[in-house]
């Protein structure tokens, strides 16, 4: 059933402990309700109602103190069905490497590896309605330039699935409304978490309505998945029993703040056997013309650089009959030839075949974090700044991926790439456009199997409190190069196992 708790009278959680509650009705949320529902009894609490409301959305306001990021109540949604609700429908896996430690790197790795999440990638598939027709592995959109990017070995063909994309909210509602085991409360807002006497138990939960009535509830295991932004917020509001907020006792919740970069580095002109090879598998469809390349495991290594994705984006004006001489005439160029590959333009913007674009790994830094501000909401909860800090490793990849590309282009006679002077400065500068991050909000309460290193275990439950757990991509404990969601689904899949048999275990 799903319940508006702004339209209760009497107190619908009194004298009721429930197995589960779980807050956020998001992509996590909603994901472990349904799973954990299948034997337990379910209460799934969300802040914001069934549609987008500007009173509950001004709740995610904050500011930003660090480098140039989305402000905080337009990177993300508060109502149910959370970022699924503006989700763009990219899949694909997280790579086996992107779970091992790089030497060179630190923070880097996971205590958990892709094998581990292998298991529940076809039912993540079906949640998410992917394709089951085809595999990662034998699905490919390129074009003959294909065989001669992917030669040396450097870069290899990125494969994705694409969603809808799947609206969580639209797509379960009538399941959650039917569901004997979930009891739904909208318009829920996490007010406290009261820990026992000796600080090692979750006993209740405060939540508040919009008309300020306050309600407690109780259950024998809680679970945060309101994302990664709002999971650390909550844990650090949490402070009347610990200080610094419950699982901070190493001042690491909201630390390691990441994001995806997620820029255009470039503009392209092809050579006409590769222009012509890709019109003929020209199609209506804008996914199938562009071409998607990840790196080798041996070139992050040997460059020492992060993991990424390298779109090639054609143009629809691609398929006008405009020859590569034609397109040179335009430029009046200065080409280095040491490097074969980089043109700088001195003359008017040229006609240009597409965009190069990169979507890299950012490598987990403790000064980019989340951290309380000093205003408050309307119930008394402080809000955040986002303080966003990159490394020099993080422009070090977009660089070595762009110039990688570029290289390749102009060697085997497929095109030149025009790359953008910012790339190759040796700052951390960005553009100054809306091209700031991917909207993917990670590792704020990262898994470790160290409580020196991270919030929660590799089970997700929070260091010292043996009831608490934290679903969502807050626990990764690296982000590797892609969108997140699949990833998100597989670990909640995951965590649905572990709960589910630690709970018959309890009562066995």
């Amino acid at each position: 059933m799903i319940i508006d708790l702004n339209k209760i009278e009497h107190d619908p959680f009194n004298n009721k402990i429930f197995d589960f509650c779980i807050c956020g009705a998001g992509v996590a949320g909603i994901t472990l309700a349904l799973k954990l529902s299948l034997k337990f009894n379910v209460l799934l609490i969300e802040g914001g109602d069934l549609d987008y409301s500007e009173e509950s959305q001004q709740l995610y306001k904050g500011n930003i103190t660090g480098q140039r990021y989305f402000t905080p109540d337009i990177t993300r949604l508060r109502y149910f069905g959370g970022t699924s609700n503006h989700w763009s429908g990219w899949c694909t896996p997280m790579q086996e490497h992107d779970f091992k430690s790089k030497p060179y790197v630190e923070y880097s790795g996971w205590p958990i590896q892709r094998a581990d999440l292998e298991p529940y990638l076809r039912e993540a598939e079906e949640i998410l309605d992917l394709p089951v027709s085809y595999d990662y592995s034998e699905y490919s959109s390129g074009w003959n330039a294909d065989k001669f990017i992917t030669a040396s070995g450097d870069l290899k063909t990125l494969r994705y699935k694409w969603s809808a994309p799947t609206r969580f909210g639209k797509k379960f509602k009538t399941e959650i409304e039917n569901s004997k085991n979930i009891s739904c409360f909208l318009n829920a807002n996490i007010i406290d978490l009261e820990l026992n006497q000796n600080l090692s138990h979750l006993d209740t939960l405060e939540i508040k309505n919009f008309s300020g009535k306050s309600f407690k509830i109780a259950a024998k295991t809680y679970v945060l998945a309101t994302g990664g932004i709002e999971n650390p917020r909550i844990l650090l509001n949490a402070n009347k029993q610990l200080k610094n907020g419950l699982g901070n006792k190493n001042d690491l919740v909201g630390r390691f703040f990441t994001d995806h970069n997620n820029k255009d580095v470039g503009e392209f002109i092809l050579e006409d056997t590769a222009r012509n090879g890709l019109i003929k598998k020209w199609s209506d469809d804008w996914k199938k013309n562009n071409s998607y390349f990840s790196p080798s495991k041996e070139f992050i290594h040997r460059k020492q650089i992060l993991n990424f994705g390298i779109f090639i984006e054609p143009n629809d004006s691609i398929t006008l009959k405009r020859s590569f001489k034609d397109k040179l005439q335009h430029l009046l160029c200065d080409i280095d030839f040491t490097q074969g590959s980089i043109e700088k333009i001195y003359d008017k913007p040229c006609p240009v075949d597409g965009t190069i674009r990169v979507v890299s790994e950012q490598a987990l830094n403790p000064a980019s974090r989340i951290i309380l501000s000093q205003e408050s909401d309307r119930f008394g909860l402080k809000r955040i700044n986002i303080d966003w800090k990159q490394s020099e490793i993080d422009k070090t990849t977009i660089q070595e991926a762009t110039i990688c590309l570029a290289e390749i282009f102009a060697k085997n006679s497929i095109g030149r790439i025009r790359i953008e002077d910012w790339v190759l400065t040796n700052d951390l500068v960005y553009p100054i456009n809306d091209e700031v991050a991917g909207h993917h909000h990670m590792c704020t309460t990262r898994m470790s199997d160290s409580p020196e290193k991270g919030v929660v275990d590799r089970n997700q439950r929070v260091f010292d409190i043996n009831n608490l757990y934290i679903a969502g991509s807050s626990v990764f404990s690296n982000p590797g190069h892609d969108s997140p969601t699949i990833t998100i689904v597989q670990m909640t899949l995951r965590l649905a196992k572990h709960l589910e048999d630690s709970q018959m275990n309890t009562q066995a």
